[in-house]
């Protein structure tokens, strides 16, 4: 059994690391081999992709001064992609606003413009399809890539100008189940995560 060791650096460490932003992409599919989506447009100081997982004990008398082994379940779960995006497009704004979309008429403005409108209730074509980010592990030329399934940017619209910079919207999508993952306790959510390689590690020297 190898001693332990005075670091967690290994000779496989600098090829496990994700380095530099993500990319955002929508309608995403694996096809002939390979990822394919469409890009959601350029971002700026990064993306966050959140899990969160709140747990709950449960109740038992005589329990109360220490956590159980077996007795946590899972209260709720929820999957967010957070980023600013710098290109910002009418289809942009809209997404923000979960609106609608439309050629403005030519009573409303100049041949060319875009009317975008929030709406009280919102439809089924307002989710994503699916919204996912692709980073680059160092080790590999694939991405890593986390998919949320049936998005919504649940963020609102805030956009704010100022001098010698450009404006940023923030965006939050959330990730909602289906009908058929709900019933089968599926999270609508994945992370998929390439291989580096197949080759094992050797065992550090005995140290003593």
């Amino acid at each position: 059994m190898a001693g332990l060791r005075k670091t967690g650096y290994t000779n496989k460490t600098s090829e496990r690391y994700i380095i530099n932003a993500a990319t955002i992409y929508t309608g995403v599919k694996f096809e002939n081999g390979q990822f394919t989506g469409d890009l959601h447009g350029a971002t700026s100081g990064g993306v966050t992709l959140t899990i969160e997982q709140e747990y709950r004990d449960i109740e038992v008398d005589g329990t109360g001064h220490v956590k159980v082994k077996g007795n946590k379940v899972l209260e709720s779960a929820n999957a967010t992609i957070t980023a600013n995006m710098k290109e910002i497009t009418a289809e942009t704004i809209r997404r923000s606003l979960n609106g609608s979309i439309a050629d403005a008429s030519e009573k409303e403005a100049p041949k060319g413009y875009k009317v975008i409108k929030s709406k009280r209730y919102l439809e089924d074509g307002d989710y994503l399809e699916n919204i996912a980010i692709a980073g680059r592990l160092s080790g590999t030329n694939q991405p890593v890539v986390a998919i949320l399934d049936n998005a919504l940017c649940t963020s609102g619209l805030e956009l704010g100008t100022e001098d010698n910079n450009e404006a940023v919207i923030e965006q939050t999508y959330e990730a909602h189940a289906t009908e058929e993952q709900l019933n089968s306790d599926e999270m609508p959510w994945r992370i998929y995560y390439p291989e580096v390689s197949t080759e094992p590690e050797p065992e550090p020297e005995v140290e003593g």
